[in-house]
């Protein structure tokens, strides 16, 4: 009898972990498109998108026992970033959301993403910090909290209980099979634990504090956000001194600041403050536009930057003169597009000015990645790329 084949392939398994990501990326549009129906279509939503949440943990244990490959190192953290960008995008367009905790927090993810790059392409490496890895659930989780806030305050009090018996039972379970603490327990356990202090368990005195809630979970989300990117903040003199920054830095740091700043005020024009609006907005918004095209071009932002993290990694980054006129043209259309609603123009030409900086970010979308396809298209298991860890 012949002896075996060792050196046939395994099977690939039905369920990978890139498979999961792209059903997450799948349902995000599907979920914020639900944010805007019936209060039947609200909890549909919030159940989905805490699915969609919870895969996050299944394909990152999928990658482990899988394999990493490079392409999933791309998309997953590209998927984060989406989701946060589809969840909180909306929420800030119906006014869940001051725009200042929206802006500082995407202001943070862009000026982070760009500042790997920087990084990278100076072969300088930063230890990820454990706060960095969890910030993102901490993001994901606020906005289901608040939109609990809005249309049922009891049931968030029940979510953060359900949480703090969860983290304490899970972690008793992490440590009885591995016999060490999961540090994640320990971060859940004290935010929900902290959270309870402040949830009263009556019913009216809670309603009372929602929107007090509401702001508290805002900026301590952006506080987290901010400290978690603090590393390569205060690592700036150890970038520098391996090279000044150049050309490459600058249309990055600039596409990085202004893509938030435009399109968080341009959701924000309903719901900016009274006397901000007054001065501002003639007719108190000056916007009545479809919102779908912003999110879709932040969404389209990020996933550009993570590629150009990865791309920077392998010695490969686009030039800075494509760039340059990429995030400037996308600058311009953007930023005409507030300044005509600043000045109360027709809705059609904020729609078509927005409507045009989402095609030129989705027409480079397209480009970059075919372009450079080679450097992801990768199934074999292989180290995760510098460019694609957490941030």
């Amino acid at each position: 009898m012949p002896a075996p084949d060792r050196a046939t392939p395994r099977k690939k398994p039905l369920v990978t972990a890139n498979r999961v990501t792209l059903a997450r990326l799948a349902v995000l549009p599907v979920g914020s498109y639900l944010l805007y129906q019936g209060v039947r279509e609200h909890w549909i939503a919030l159940v989905a998108m805490t699915l969609v949440g919870i895969t996050d943990a299944l394909d990152g244990w999928l990658a482990r026992r899988q394999g990493p490959t490079v392409l999933g190192g791309l998309m997953d953290p590209i998927a984060d970033k989406v989701f946060v960008a589809m969840t909180m995008l909306p929420a800030l367009d119906l006014g869940w959301f001051p725009v200042e905790i929206v802006l500082l927090i995407f202001l943070r993810e862009f000026v982070i993403t760009a500042a790997r790059t920087a990084y990278s392409r100076r072969d300088v490496s930063l230890k990820t910090s454990y706060i960095a890895k969890v910030k993102t659930w901490y993001q994901m989780m606020v906005v289901g909290m608040i939109f609990l806030l809005g249309i049922s305050p009891p049931a968030l009090r029940v979510v953060i209980v359900a949480g703090v018996v969860g983290a304490v039972v899970g972690g008793a379970i992490f440590f009885a099979v591995k016999r060490r603490v999961w540090k994640g327990s320990v971060a859940f356990f004290v935010s929900f634990g902290l959270l309870l202090l402040f949830v009263p368990f009556d019913d009216g005195k809670l309603a009372e504090r929602a929107p007090y809630l509401a702001l508290g979970l805002g900026w301590a989300t952006v506080a987290i956000t901010w400290y978690s990117g603090g590393g390569y903040l205060f690592g700036l003199r150890q970038l520098v001194s391996r090279k000044r920054l150049d050309a490459h830095d600058a249309v990055r740091l600039f596409g990085a600041v202004t893509m938030p700043v435009f399109a968080c005020l341009l959701l924000a024009r309903h719901h900016l403050p009274q006397a901000c609006t007054a001065l501002c907005f003639k007719g108190g918004g000056g916007w009545e536009g479809a919102p779908w095209p912003v999110f879709s071009t932040v969404a389209l932002e990020f996933a550009i930057g993570g590629l150009d993290n990865l791309l920077a990694h392998q010695k490969r980054a686009a030039a800075w003169r494509w760039w340059g006129v990429r995030v400037g043209l996308q600058a311009a259309l953007l930023g005409g597009a507030l300044a005509a609603a600043i000045a109360g123009g027709p809705s059609s030409l904020v729609n078509a000015l927005v409507l045009a900086a989402f095609v030129v970010t989705l027409f480079a979308a397209i480009v970059v990645f075919v372009r450079f396809r080679g450097a992801y298209l990768d199934e074999e298991p292989a180290a995760r790329p510098a460019g694609a860890t957490a941030s």
